[in-house]
């Protein structure tokens, strides 16, 4: 698990909040344990048994109300108890402003105090995407990531197999290349999201060409930078010895950072139009995602028919499958 630095919550969340250092002399080394936003209502009020002290700590208006109705050594034995946790840091939310002392503890307890322009709701959900993105799983694949018909394809197989010069097929034919050869993987709850590595990204690999720039060549209408991944296609070099679906009745699947995701294996060999058999399933799979599963229906339509005809109709049929 990564953990950001509020170093690197300052950075990524200074301008959209507006944020500004109360105590800059304070270093931001401390590290965010948690996606999660935390209000300390309760533990200013001296309540400690459940304080998450290792999140980013917001203060709204009613916290700073209530900071402000606290005086004289019950004050100053709560502000005590407060900054004997080791906080990461704390934002005062819609410009509010905050008393002297309370940002002189916190510098005192090395605790860096950003104030921020926008309301407290605001300040809560973009924090917590901003760290969830950063602390979310990652990893790196070898394949190609297309946005084919609205569905994710990842393409997968062995290098060589043919990826890249389906790929580029795909794009001519009017689909968008998101990243070849190298695909960055980051989950996000229960979603897997690709994108390209920054160095090579909407570029690829076609050997005897070299490499080329896919948004140069076909415009930016053929590339995009990010996309979830909702099936992965293994292209495999055919073999008599291996046992391929031909019915489509068996619900693959291939797990990317503990997420199942849909799977088909396409058998390559000369004369097979691997980017039209792509674009079919990426079709079906998007036909599934509204409930119409092709091959279930169809077999569901053979057992209403084999059910209602004579035992030599149910033999035909049934050969169908033999």
């Amino acid at each position: 698990m990564v953990y950001p630095t509020v170093e690197q919550l300052y950075e990524g969340m200074r301008e959209r909040l507006k944020l500004s250092l109360l105590n800059p002399t304070v270093l931001l080394t401390r590290k965010v344990h948690s996606g999660e936003i935390h209000r300390p209502g309760l533990a200013f009020s001296g309540f400690y048994d459940y304080f998450a002290y290792d999140r980013v700590q917001v203060l709204g208006k009613t916290e700073i109300c209530f900071l402000n109705k606290l005086k004289g050594a019950s004050r100053r034995k709560n502000l005590a108890k407060f900054f004997s946790f080791r906080i990461p840091c704390i934002i005062v939310a819609k410009n509010q402003p905050i008393a002297k002392d309370f940002v002189e503890q916190a510098t005192a307890a090395h605790v860096p105090v950003f104030r921020a322009v926008y309301r407290t709701s605001i300040c809560v959900s973009q924090i917590t995407v901003f760290i969830e993105n950063i602390m979310a799983p990652d990893t790196t694949m070898h394949g190609t990531l297309l946005d084919v018909y609205g569905v994710g394809t990842l393409l997968l197989g062995k290098s060589g197999i043919g990826k890249s010069e389906c790929a580029l097929e795909l794009v001519e034919r009017g689909h968008r290349l998101v990243a070849d050869d190298v695909v960055k993987i980051k989950r996000e709850g229960d979603v897997i999201i690709g994108a390209a590595n920054e160095v090579v990204q909407h570029h690829m690999e076609i050997r005897g060409l070299g490499i080329i720039d896919i948004n140069a060549i076909f415009g930016v209408g053929a590339i995009r930078n990010r996309k979830q991944i909702t099936l992965t296609v293994t292209l495999d070099k055919w073999s008599q010895k291996k046992e391929y679906d031909r019915h489509g009745l068996e619900n693959q699947t291939h797990d990317i950072l503990g997420v199942p995701l849909p799977h088909l294996t396409i058998p390559v060999r000369p004369g097979r139009n691997i980017p039209i058999l792509v674009e079919a399933a990426a079709l079906t799979q998007r036909a599934k995602f509204i409930g119409h599963h092709s091959a279930s229906d169809f077999n569901q339509r053979l057992i209403d028919k084999m059910k209602s005809e004579t035992p030599q109709a149910k033999r035909a049929v049934s050969g169908l499958f033999d």
